[in-house]
């Protein structure tokens, strides 16, 4: 036994700093077991030390630190680090060991013969001959080292000891077997991966008592707690240390990583304190580190378990990779070990995309198609396994379609509206099934047409062929309906007539969705079924398709709007209307029955329940990024802010419709927007932009709804520039074309009574007074807002004495359905009507009272008419104040709301009271003033306490 010179004492504290980190963490114990054997090691007895743990879990960190133990002990230290890219070099390990070795001269002569010995193979050596002269020359190197003691006690550190070639490892077996007696310890560090000519020579080591077996795991909370105390001296903030610890899984190497990214993010002056870990190219580059260095096998493995993500599973892994299931588990074991995984799948998103980011293409194309064919036969859902068939780019195998298919609906329930059209686009173009293919392809033009109706339209053509063809199984009337969308009358009409000649009179969905076809048509492209008349006989929902007529929203929705513009019972449609908006959401159809229902609201003059619905659904839009359906919101929500006497309002509904999307994607539907633009800045009083609009339809629209929306629109303009001839010839067109389409409802478009101002204009009272009538005769027309505005006409073609007569009716019923523009115009002419009869009071009260209503509508030419009245205007109220100070509490506050414009509707909601208890309380307040109507309330009445808007 040789006596040492001198020996350290060794303490827990024996860590030192490398780098600015602690270079050992929660390995205390570890260490002291090293330091144990080092111990004995010094007393003259051998011992082997296999410290086995995950790649980056601080083995080689332990080693150095234990190195400079012995070092300080007096003991000679002696490494080697072993390597993949040496493992065919014939005694690698070994040549390392005896070159750092303090070898004589002599010594060092012999071994260099012996290494040569063993890499020089002589012709005509048979293995048996080989193999007894490796066993001599790995006896000699043994001596070699086993002389070494003669000096002092010996350690032996081999680094990544499962790389170390063949000969090397028969050298370490051999020395292990020779020394017990001797003063030598072997600390070898070895990973946990796959190489099979390491079990032999593991399971030999711990067959020796002498060989004791560390065991490094994971960093936890704790250990990562104290690392990241340490990084808190040079850096002032550091993310949670149970955060670090979830996304590193305990890995020094990943902690290390995490700091370096944090602090490159808190380092910069402008940005402020991460509140938890960054993960960034630090880790990104220490996960590659980490899986690389586990050896090709696990490599394959991770990335297998990259393209596999969520659904990852060791069983699946083996079939993917073309590898034995045990092999498999020991991949998903490894790369746990190593904090890449937990319970199978990686820990963080940002390990498994630098996995995946760094698979060759090809390769990871490859993987992927075998991964979505495999999960395809697990019956995963159709999501998972197209997220595969995306990414791979390749449809040849006739079950990908469907599944694209299915994704892209699930996709579009979901609002993933781009994923579905990157979906249908790979499903359509490797379609064979030319009516799987007719079936995407109309899937895909309705979902583009959400996004923009521009793009939907270059599919036309192969639709068109679909339908000639009679490939069109579901969705039969979609093609159809973006032809007309596009103005496509024409292809329509034959497209139509094929779809009657083909289609199967037994499936009654093929059958509800013509109907519904007919019946959209019918309210916007009226030409349309004059040109494909349905034949005789064919079948319609309500005969023998009973249960399609109550359960299908579109057919609902699109019956009340029918319904409203055929005069027929607008109460019951109010109400069927109001149930398909309460049932529906925002589809991807065209033919969609959101809008019939917001239409029947709109000219059934309920924009008390359209307004509200028609805001919630634009919120939708917005919310799920629709913007076709945004649009067409828009321009509905602009209608309504028209018909409410609010043209500024209108003006920025419709100019956003306009900004949605592009004016090549509005279609024919162009018309609206346009036109509800036109009427807006017509009653501004913007005349010249309002010119600018009169050139802008596209001759299509006048074939559709939406065309005579902007032909009545345009009639007016020229009616409020007294280009009289142009304004009568637009209304007068746009009353035949209604007329001739059984759509001349005034609730849809008033032309009348602007034909008949301008007739007026022109002298011809007679045929004024004759539309003015025919307006108020119109069915279900009484009590309406146009029914308002044919009052007001008709005064303007009476006898100045039955003028304040027919105006006040006029106003009373324009209050009550609420447009203040109109009751703006209605009460300016009551005032100039007093005024004229001498009544200069009462001119002045209707006058105050128009005032008021114009400024809220901010119409300057009104605010102009005013002002002769307004100037001559006194201080003194004209209501006898005894009979304002004689309404009740309840009165007063019904009568303020009341003499502002509010309806009775409105005024029930602001006060929570009933329509019935309002209407008492005007008569009663009616009668206490001496006043007949709302329309003779003060505006200056307020309700006791406070002013009320």
């Amino acid at each position: 036994m040789h006596a040492v010179q001198s020996r350290m004492p060794f303490t827990a504290t024996t860590v030192t700093r490398k780098g600015g980190f602690v270079e050992l963490a929660e390995r205390m114990g570890e260490l002291t077991q090293l330091r144990s054997m080092l111990s004995t090691c010094l007393a003259g007895e051998g011992g082997v030390a296999l410290v086995t743990g995950a790649v980056a879990c601080g083995k080689t960190s332990l080693m150095h630190v234990f190195a400079r133990d012995v070092k300080e002990s007096g003991a000679l230290f002696l490494h080697a680090s072993a390597s993949r890219a040496e493992q065919l070099l014939p005694l690698g390990v070994v040549g390392q060991l005896l070159h750092s070795a303090p070898l004589s001269a002599s010594q060092s002569q012999r071994s260099t013969r012996l290494i040569a010995e063993c890499v020089t193979e002589r012709p005509g050596q048979g293995t048996e001959t080989l193999e007894q002269q490796h066993a001599r020359v790995i006896h000699e190197f043994c001596t070699l080292l086993l002389d070494l003691t003669a000096q002092g006690p010996l350690v032996v550190g081999i680094d990544d000891v499962q790389y170390a070639d063949r000969l090397s490892l028969q050298f370490l077996s051999s020395l292990t077997r020779r020394l017990a007696a001797k003063p030598i310890l072997l600390v070898l560090n070895e990973w946990a991966v796959l190489e099979p000519a390491l079990d032999s020579f593991r399971a030999e080591l711990l067959s020796h008592s002498h060989c004791r077996r560390i065991r490094l795991g994971p960093l936890s909370p704790a250990g990562v707690a104290e690392l990241l105390a340490d990084h808190a001296d040079t850096w002032p903030s550091s993310p949670p240390h149970t955060a670090c610890a979830a996304i590193s899984g305990g890995n020094p190497l990943l902690i290390r990583a995490l700091l370096e990214d944090h602090a490159r993010v808190a380092g910069r002056i402008s940005a402020k304190a991460p509140a938890g870990p960054v993960v960034a190219d630090a880790f990104r580059e220490a996960v590659l580190v980490c899986v690389h260095r586990c050896g090709p096998d696990v490599l394959e493995g991770a990335q297998g378990l990259a393209v596999l993500g969520d659904a990852g599973t060791p069983a699946l892994l083996a079939r993917l990779l073309d590898i034995e299931p045990p092999q498999a588990d020991h991949v998903v074991e490894v790369l746990t070990m190593a904090g890449l995984l937990a319970d199978g799948h990686f820990r963080h998103p940002a390990a498994r995309a630098a996995v995946l980011d760094n698979i060759a293409g090809k390769d990871r194309t490859r993987l992927h198609r075998r991964a979505a064919e495999l999960l395809y036969q697990e019956g995963a859902q159709a999501t998972t396994v197209a997220a595969h068939l995306i990414t791979c780019n390749q449809t040849d195998a006739p079950w990908t379609v469907p599944v694209l298919r299915e994704a892209a609906e699930q996709a579009l329930l979901e609002d993933q509206v781009e994923q579905a059209v990157k979906l249908l686009k790979l499903a359509q173009r490797n379609c064979a099934d030319p009516r799987l293919r007719a079936a995407v392809t109309t899937l895909l033009a309705e979902v583009e047409w959400r996004l923009n109706p521009s793009a939907a339209a270059r599919l036309l053509p192969e639709l068109i062929t679909a339908v000639r063809n009679g490939l069109m199984a579901a969705d039969v009337t979609a093609p159809v309906g973006l032809l007309l969308w596009n103005g496509e009358l024409a292809h329509a009409s034959d497209a139509l007539n094929q779809l009657y000649a083909t289609v199967d009179r037994s499936d009654s969905q093929a059958v509800t969705d013509l109907h519904v076809l007919r019946l959209w048509a019918g309210c916007s492209y009226p030409e349309l079924l004059r040109r494909a008349p349905e034949p005789s006989g064919f079948p319609h929902p309500d005969d023998s398709l009973s249960e399609a007529a109550t359960t299908d929203m579109r057919l609902r929705a699109l019956t009340a709007f029918t319904t409203v513009l055929r005069q027929d019972n607008p109460a019951e449609a109010v109400t069927a209307a109001e149930q398909v908006l309460q049932s529906c959401h925002l589809g991807h159809a065209v033919m969609d029955p959101v809008i019939p229902a917001l239409l029947a609201l709109t000219y059934a003059d309920r924009l008390d329940k359209a307004a509200p619905w028609c805001d919630a659904l634009l919120a939708e839009a917005r919310s799920r990024h629709a913007p076709a359906w945004r649009a067409m919101l828009a321009v509905v929500r602009a209608e309504i802010a028209l018909r409410q006497g609010d043209p500024e309002a209108a003006e920025r509904h419709a100019r956003s419709a306009l900004g949605a999307i592009s004016d090549r994607s509005w279609g024919v539907g162009l018309g609206a927007p346009l036109g509800i633009l036109l009427q807006a800045m017509t009653s501004l009083g913007r005349h010249a932009e309002a010119e600018e609009l009169t050139r802008a339809a596209p001759p299509e629209v006048f074939q559709t709804r939406w065309g005579m929306l902007y032909l009545y629109a345009r009639g007016r303009y020229h009616l409020a520039v007294n280009r009289l001839q142009a304004g009568l010839s637009d209304l007068t067109t746009c009353g035949e074309l209604l007329a001739a389409w059984d759509m001349d409802l005034p609730g849809f478009v008033p032309w009348r009574a602007d034909a008949a101002r301008i007739q007026l204009r022109l002298g011809n009272v007679r045929q004024a007074r004759r539309l003015a009538e025919e307006q108020l005769t119109r069915p279900l027309t009484r009590g309406s807002r146009s029914h308002g505005i044919a009052l007001r006409t008709l005064a303007a073609c009476s006898e100045l004495k039955q003028r304040p007569h027919l105006l006040r009716k006029a106003a009373e019923e324009l209050q009550e359905q609420g447009d203040r523009l109109e009751l703006a115009e209605t009460l300016t002419d009551l005032s100039e009507a007093h005024y004229a009869l001498g009544e200069s009071d009462r001119a002045r009260m209707m006058a105050r009272r128009a005032w008021h209503v114009a400024t809220e509508c901010r119409t300057d030419a009104l605010r102009d008419r005013l002002s002769v009245c307004l100037a001559e205007e006194d201080t003194e109220p004209l209501i006898d104040t005894a009979g304002v100070t004689a309404l009740s509490d309840a009165e007063r506050r019904v009568a303020t709301l009341a003499a502002k414009g509010h309806t009775n509707r409105e005024i029930a909601r602001k006060l929570y009271i009933t329509v019935s208890t309002v209407e008492q309380h005007l008569t009663r307040a009616y009668r206490k003033l001496d006043v007949r109507s709302r329309v003779d309330l003060p505006v200056w009445l307020q309700p006791s306490g406070a002013a009320t808007t």
